[in-house]
Parts: C-alpha cells; structure tokens; sequence
C-alpha cells in the first residue's frame, strides 16, 4: 500500500512540476533543425571571403578548386557559389563535371540543376533564405549567380530585400549589399530565382 501511495505521489508530483518547468532538455527544444546550420554555414563563408581577388585573368583563388575537375583560370561565380555550399556542409551540389553548359562551372547550370533537384524558387515566389544560389538569367543564357546571405521581409511575411555576396563581380568577391527582390541584376541578367542548398 506504502509503494502505490509513494509511486502515485510520484506520478502526481510529475504532472504538477510539468506544468511550470519544461521536462525536456533545453538543447533538445531549441536547437536549430540541420537545414539551418547549413544554410548560415554557407552564408558565413561566403561572407568570409569578401574582398578576395583574382590573381590573374580568371584565375580565381586556389583554395575554391575543391576538387580536380574544377578548372582553373575560369569565369567563376558558379565555382565560388559551389565552395560556398560545400564549406556550409551541403551535400548535394551542381556537378563541375561535363561539357558546355551543362557542369557548375556555368551560371547557366544552376537554373537547371535546381529545376531538376526540385530546389528551385521562381522570384515572384518572394521566397529565398540565407545560403540560396540567386540566377540571373534563364537556362540556357543565365548570366550570373551569387550567395544569398541575408534576407528582409515585409508586412505580410514575403522576402522584401535580399543581400548577395558574388564571386566574379568586378574580378573579386563582392558584397551586393542590400537590393529589393524585384529589381535585382546581374551579370546583365535579371534575377530570375534561387536554387535551395537543402
């Protein structure tokens, strides 16, 4: 009789404390999913590398040919949004192996690649986060691609403004800064949408 007394105060005293005091960890409740870490991975080391030039015509810096097939000198903002996933732990990538247009190299791929993997984001969506690949440009004729690093929203939840950091943009990386969704070029292109790391 002692025992099932002793057991259900037990139970009761649980249920009383769980009302004010959380019963699971606080790592568990408030860690943030993978795909988060991911996508602020990317961002970071795309910021990182603000700055950074070409030491030649196209010969971007040694540390973005992460693997053999990735040429160097080239025109290498495909190359540059590539490393920026790989250090931010993405494990599914545009391949930098092919011909023409159809390898990561290109900015031209990168539409389609996301198109394919289910990944893309037309822009009239309104709807990118941080560690996004923005092209501007249609497949076959994109223009250019780059880093999406942060994002701002309006009123009713739409991504307002977005912040892009670009290899290949006046022969180094570049902070774009700040543009509204609509009205962002480059590369003589358009935006046209995002392809998504995760």
């Amino acid at each position: 009789m002692v025992r099932r007394l002793t057991a259900a105060l037990v139970v009761a005293l649980a249920f009383a404390l769980a009302g004010s005091v959380s019963l699971v960890p606080v790592t568990a409740a408030y860690a943030d999913p993978p795909s988060a870490h991911i996508r602020d991975s990317i961002a970071k080391a795309a910021i990182s590398q603000i700055g950074k030039k070409e030491t030649g015509n196209n010969y971007y810096p040694k540390a973005y040919k992460i693997s053999s097939a990735i040429l160097r000198p080239a025109a290498w903002c495909g190359i540059f949004a590539n490393w920026a996933w790989w250090k931010g732990g993405a494990t599914k990538r545009p391949n930098m192996t092919g011909s023409g247009t159809n390898q990561g190299h290109w900015a031209t791929y990168w539409q389609k690649w996301g198109k394919a993997q289910h990944r893309w984001k037309p822009i009239s969506k309104k709807s990118t986060a941080p560690g996004d690949v923005v092209v501007y440009g249609n497949y076959p004729d994109s223009r250019h691609v780059g880093v999406v690093v942060g994002v701002k929203y309006d009123s009713h939840g739409n991504v307002s403004q977005v912040r892009t950091v670009e290899g290949n943009f006046g022969d180094k990386v570049t902070d774009r800064g700040w543009r509204k969704i609509g009205s962002m070029s480059g590369g003589g292109a358009k935006a046209t949408g995002f392809v998504s790391p995760v």
